[in-house]
């Protein structure tokens, strides 16, 4: 046995040593656990208290306020219900809308049962049906306003029930004062007569709200009905067989009864008007703001825009034209389709005189007439629809009305051609005679249909257009007038380039005008798409797919719109840096110009990277193929991306600018005109444009006579004969250098003798030079001059001579010297 006092010599000899160190560490390792787990046990339960609801109980002393705060928001409730809408009103205005679709359910019937709906009958119908549907909507406004306002008084009071239950159930528990609990007793009692007031009331509106809408399937069916009547007529409308014009059966169509209709149009008209609704107040109030703004802006600025012949018509008649804007962007802007016939041919009449009386010093010969007789074509026609002329007058009517199209569109051919108007108006005229002889044939053979839709399409094509080119030109003069106002404070344009700015936009918004207004219009009117709606839609859903992408219409126009755009602004953006009003200290032209180039064809860049994504390209596979065309350019066009790079490294390093006068190997002394990324064009002296690769300019030695300063030393050789005086000609030389006004005047002309010629003194005048592209003009001059102080000072020019001297031979030497040589054989 080994003594328990001995220790050993190697601790770990013990054979429990080891058993005793882990479990000292497994205890050591609990401590830490225990301790550090319970502060991370209340750090958790800190945060989940911080996240936890924080329910509000008052103390004994705040009931009561509350409980008079219940008593205030019981009155207000009360008040709010005693002043709620009017629900007979409603249930009134909702039978009264409901008999009127009965009546038109009726008249539907009465048109499909007849065949053909006749003319116009349909579109009145239409527009009477509209009407009562906006007034179903006017109705059911108020009636959702009043339930939304009802219902958030209902969620008040039931919030307040849940939070007074809570506090009854945590007060009242602890043998609370009596005063508490009567407080409990008479707040629970109010807010039951809150809830009992506020329930029946919104029971009865969502009852009303639920017999009205028992009206909008009718509705709808309805125009669905209406719409799918429209839809087959225009299917018939080749097929539709009447009585010829000129036949007994037509003839026969006029009864006593026609005739009174006829008569009776007039009085209905006015009678329906009242039926219609009025136009909102503030469309009303937009109307007058747009004409006080047009009126008060041409006789403020009326000197100015006099000043613009295009647009001297206008302010010379400023009245009218404020009219006519204002009338037509109102009627246009709001499309009152639900608008009376009776107002709408008012407003027609008052349109129409305001354009006739504007443009009646603008036109002359056939195209005033033209006018005058469309305006009293278009008014004859909206009087008649609104008075319901019977189809057989109105056939009468087309007939004669294209019969006289006819001969005034051959009499103003002629006149045309006489006056050699351009070949367009010609060819205007040319259609429009043919046209109008369809719808004459149309009408004689009997196919009314035809001839009503052809006579009525014209009519409506013919506004539209003529609209839209009066409000471009409204637009174009509006838009050229506000830049050169703009421009007069600032001058960063010049009136040529505000012009070409303001007709490129234009152009865009022409683009956009008839893409997404004029042709889905047109296409309505002839009978394409039922309404603008649909026209759009079916419009820019057109397309085409390449691979998983689908190409729109839509899309096509988005993308060439932000194409143009940005050739626009890198268009401004550029004339703007060029112009010659910037402050040329801080930025010479060679400066300007790499700025706008820079910017042009980043803005462009940009433009096309926006344009592929708006195609719905996508842009990962376009960076894979410009790296597949990099590594075809690397190997095929290395030397059109060299002039690129060098285009790049010119514009941003700018060894040479617009405007510097350069010479180089192969390059004549020229001017730099243009640098472009793949070469530079340059003007010589000869005046002719010079084109080099960008590349040339880079890797070969180039003098550029104007990159720091345009001072250049001119060096004139001048020689004299021997013998002159060389101190006077030092004199003469140095006051020619001083004369000339083209020379540095604080730098002294230098004089030296370089070299005794052959035949001359050789001297050099050097003298500096205020601008480099000079240097020729200046060098003439300076020689001129010269010479003509030479002359007075008696100072012979030096020119290529040479002496002969002759010497005399003895004759028996000039014998020996031509005796012929012999030779012994």
């Amino acid at each position: 046995m080994k003594s328990k006092g001995i220790i050993p010599k190697n601790l770990f000899s013990f054979p429990d040593t080891k058993k005793m160190i882990i479990t000292f560490l497994l205890i050591l390792a609990g401590f830490f656990h225990q301790t550090y787990g319970q502060e991370t046990t209340k750090s958790a339960g800190v945060e989940n208290q911080e996240k936890a609801p924080v329910i509000f109980i008052p103390e004994f002393s705040e009931i009561i306020p509350l409980a008079s705060e219940i008593e205030v928001k019981l009155a207000r409730t009360q008040k709010i219900l005693n002043d709620t809408i009017n629900e007979d009103a409603l249930v009134s205005s909702f039978k009264t809308i409901k008999e009127e679709l009965d009546t038109l359910e009726l008249a539907l019937i009465k048109i499909k049962s007849s065949g053909w709906a006749g003319f116009n009958e349909l579109k009145s119908l239409k527009i009477e049906l509209r009407t009562v549907a906006q007034n179903f909507t006017d109705a059911n406004i108020p009636l959702s306003k009043e339930i939304a306002k009802i219902e958030n008084q209902r969620k008040i009071w039931l919030e307040e029930e849940e939070n007074w239950s809570l506090w009854k159930d945590t007060l009242v528990t602890k043998n609370p004062p009596n005063q508490i609990k009567s407080i409990f007793r008479k707040t629970q009692k109010n807010i039951d007569m809150a809830l009992s007031s506020l329930v029946p009331k919104l029971d009865k509106l969502l009852g009303i709200q639920e017999n009205g809408y028992k009206i909008q399937p009718k509705i709808d069916i309805l125009l669905d009905e209406i719409d799918s009547i429209e839809e087959i007529e225009k299917e018939q409308v080749l097929l539709d067989e009447s009585a010829p014009i000129f036949s007994s059966k037509y003839r026969d169509q006029f009864t006593q009864e026609l005739w009174d209709k006829s008569k009776t149009g007039y009085v209905k008209m006015l009678s329906r008007s009242h039926s219609y609704p009025n136009p909102k107040f503030w469309e009303l109030i937009l109307g007058i703001l747009l004409f006080l703004l047009v009126f008060l802006t041409m006789k403020k600025f009326n000197e100015a825009i006099e000043n613009n012949i295009r647009y001297k018509f206008l302010s010379n008649k400023a009245l009218s034209s404020a009219l006519f804007i204002s009338l037509t962007t109102v009627f246009i802007l709001f499309k009152y389709e639900n608008l009376s016939p009776a107002h709408e041919l008012l407003i027609s009449v008052i349109i129409g005189i305001t354009f006739c009386y504007i443009l009646k010093d603008r036109l002359t010969s056939w195209k005033k007439e033209a006018v005058y007789f469309f305006a009293v074509l278009v008014l004859l026609n909206n009087f008649l629809f609104a008075i319901d002329f019977p189809i057989p007058f109105f056939r009468l009517y087309i007939t004669l009305s294209s019969f006289l199209l006819i001969f005034l569109a051959v009499r103003w051919i002629k006149i045309s051609k006489a006056e050699n108007d351009h070949k367009y108006w010609i060819f205007l005229l040319y259609s429009g005679a043919v046209f109008f002889s369809i719808a004459f044939l149309a009408e004689i053979i009997g196919k009314e249909a035809l001839a009503m839709f052809l006579f009525d399409a014209f009519i409506r094509t013919v506004i539209i257009i003529v609209l839209f080119v009066v409000y471009i030109f409204v637009i174009r003069g509006g838009l050229e007038w506000l830049l050169l106002n703009f421009n007069a404070k600032q001058n960063h344009l010049s009136p040529e380039d505000i012009s070409k700015s303001v007709a490129r936009l234009t152009t865009f918004i022409n683009i956009l005008a008839v893409v997404f207004i004029i042709l889905p219009e047109l296409l309505v009117i002839w009978g394409v798409y039922s309404n603008l709606q649909e026209a759009d839609e079916g419009l820019m859903a057109m397309g085409f797919k390449i691979g998983d992408s689908e190409i729109t219409l839509q899309l096509i126009l988005i993308a060439i719109c932000v194409l143009y755009g940005s050739y626009i602004i890198s268009s401004l953006f550029s004339r703007f840096i060029m112009n010659e009003t910037m402050d040329n200290d801080k930025f010479d032209k060679g400066t300007r110009l790499s700025i706008a180039q820079l910017f042009h064809y980043f803005i462009i860049f940009v433009g096309f990277v926006v344009a592929i994504s708006v195609l719905g390209f996508d842009l990962t596979n376009f960076t894979i193929a410009l790296s597949a065309l990099g590594v075809g350019i690397g190997f095929g066009l290395q030397g059109l991306v060299n002039n690129f790079v060098s285009g790049l490294v010119l514009l941003f390093e700018r060894p040479i600018r617009e405007g510097d006068s350069i010479e180089a190997p192969g390059v004549p002394w020229s001017t730099v005109k243009e640098i472009g990324l793949r070469s530079t064009r340059l003007i010589t002296y000869e005046k002719g444009d010079l084109i080099v690769p960008n590349s040339e300019l880079i890797l070969k030695n180039v003098t550029n006579w104007t990159l720091t300063n345009k001072i250049r030393k001119v060096i004139l050789p001048i020689s004299v004969v021997y013998g002159s005086d060389i101190a006077l000609v030092f004199k003469t030389l140095k006051e020619a250098g001083k004369a000339s006004d083209e020379l540095v005047k604080n730098s002294e002309p230098t004089v030296l003798l370089r070299k005794f010629d052959e035949s001359s003194l050789n001297f050099e005048l050097r003298v500096l030079a205020k601008d480099a592209t000079s240097g020729l003009s200046l060098q003439s001059t300076l020689l001129a001059d010269i010479a003509e102080r030479f002359k007075k000072a008696n100072i012979e020019f030096a020119f290529p001579q040479m002496d002969v001297h002759l010497f005399e031979m003895n004759q028996d030497r000039q014998k020996e010297r031509f005796k012929p040589k012999t030779t012994d054989n």
